[in-house]
């Protein structure tokens, strides 16, 4: 009994011992990409509850995905993929050594990654933007003179404005992390087992409802007038969130998982991974995550793009930063060209850049210009405001749909960059996104020299 507390005690300290050293190794490679947020600690804080494991089964399932990712990231240099990598290999150090866990751990790994916070804002603003006009849309039977306009709902000449934290990634976090509570203590009070379609499928489910409580809190927060930071707008959105998030929720959930066959069973017999197959894994992955961490300049997802390079606009100053982004400034408007991206990578969204630097962006609209449509917005910093204007643009085609530029890019078309103009005023922008819009910038020959700039 006591070798065996010893050993247990053994593997334990190893396991502690291996993810430290794992993770000192990647630090570096990480701590640019790990951003955290208040979804992150959450996620982070709800983690330990989430586990459940089975000491009487041992795995080297992750240890071939995380072997998987490792390659992968040779090819991609994606910072998703290292981290993927990172996070299966501290999993795989647990199903080999202390026993086996459950699915829901994994999709915690993959809502703290940054990628997840990404999607959720690329994403999330065009659906900001279709809710504002479905909640206009609701208005307009109750109210008079409703209308949208981007993200504002215009009643009786007065705006209200639909801010990014009504559909932002703190409530899309927040209702992720009381979704995945509800599976784990489901599945211990029904003794059951959730595959990972399942559970793909109650996420699915959890997005779809947070949309109708944003839907919904847009409507009453309207309807009462209440303004953002009063107690009648806060509570507007606990009751939304409870009614028409937690109580569906619940019960749906509820439903699956006592309608799922499987049971949680604990075999009585021992069944371990391979031993050499575990050392396999453990140094090989080690070494591979220490080589690209220790050459990680090596392995930066920059797409080099000779065509943006060969840009220039009469009337600006040229500069290429770090990142192949190119820049073109003068007294009255900046313009970024921002290089081409895989259709699964990032896409150096304004409204993460921007944001970065501590900008809000308020009044976002959509524009056309001919044929074209692009989006607008004020850039609004301790008192000053800007004007700025986004699109995709592959020198034959401009567009603003996250879907069509990733598409055209994956069946081989020209490859999309984003061109971001930001002026001091709307006449100046105007000027500017004129200018722009109409141009090939990347043409095969005599690329564009805007003269009239």
């Amino acid at each position: 009994m006591i070798t065996l507390k010893n050993t247990l005690e053994n593997k334990v300290l190893l396991t502690l011992l291996l993810a430290l050293v794992v993770s000192a190794l990647s630090i570096q490679n990480l701590v640019f990409y790990l951003q955290p947020s208040t979804s992150f600690f959450v996620f982070l804080a709800i983690s330990p509850f989430l586990f459940r494991l089975n000491k009487n089964q041992k795995s080297a399932r992750y240890g071939w995905l995380s072997l998987t990712f490792v390659v992968l990231y040779f090819f991609f240099k994606m910072q998703l993929v290292y981290f993927m990598a990172f996070a299966t290999f501290l999993l795989f150090l647990i199903e080999s050594n202390l026993g086996k866990v459950n699915a829901l751990p994994l999709f915690i790994i993959l809502l703290i990654s940054p990628y997840s916070a990404f999607i959720f804002d690329v994403f999330g603003f065009p659906a900001r933007l279709l809710i504002t006009e479905v909640a206009a849309y609701l208005l307009s039977f109750i109210m008079d003179d409703v209308v949208s306009n981007g993200n504002n709902i215009l009643i009786n000449h007065n705006v209200f404005s639909v801010d990014p934290e009504c559909m932002g990634l703190t409530m899309v976090g927040y209702g992720y992390a009381t979704t995945l509570l509800f599976i784990n203590s489901l599945e211990r009070k029904f003794n059951k087992k959730v595959k990972l379609h399942k559970v793909f499928g109650i996420l699915i489910l959890a997005t779809v409802f947070i949309i109708t409580v944003n839907l919904f809190r847009i409507v009453v927060i309207v309807i009462l007038q209440s303004p953002p930071e009063t107690v009648t707008h806060e509570l507007v959105g606990l009751l939304c969130f409870g009614i028409y998030f937690i109580l569906p929720m619940y019960f749906v959930t509820k439903w699956i998982i006592k309608r799922t066959k499987e049971s949680h069973t604990i075999s009585s017999k021992v069944k371990d991974s391979k031993k050499y197959l575990n050392i396999f894994f453990t140094i090989t992955i080690i070494g591979c995550l220490a080589y690209y961490n220790f050459n990680r300049d090596n392995y930066r997802h920059i797409q080099v793009d000779s065509k943006s390079g060969k840009v220039h606009l009469a009337g600006f100053d040229k500069t290429t930063t770090n990142h192949n982004v190119i820049k073109f400034i003068n007294d009255d408007a900046l313009i970024y060209i921002k290089p081409s991206c895989h259709f699964f990578g990032p896409d150096h969204s304004p409204t993460i850049c921007w944001k970065g630097s501590g900008y809000e962006f308020i009044n976002i609209k959509l524009e056309h210009k001919g044929a074209y449509v692009y989006y607008t917005a004020e850039l609004q910093k301790e008192g000053e405001i800007l004007q700025t204007a986004w699109w995709f643009d592959n020198g034959k085609d401009k567009t603003i749909s996250q879907i069509h530029w990733r598409w055209k890019t994956a069946i081989g078309d020209e490859p999309y960059r984003l061109i971001n103009v930001t002026a001091t005023s709307k006449d100046e922008l105007q000027h500017q996104v004129n200018q722009l819009i109409d141009e090939n910038l990347f043409k095969e020959t005599s690329l564009a020299t805007l003269s009239e700039l």
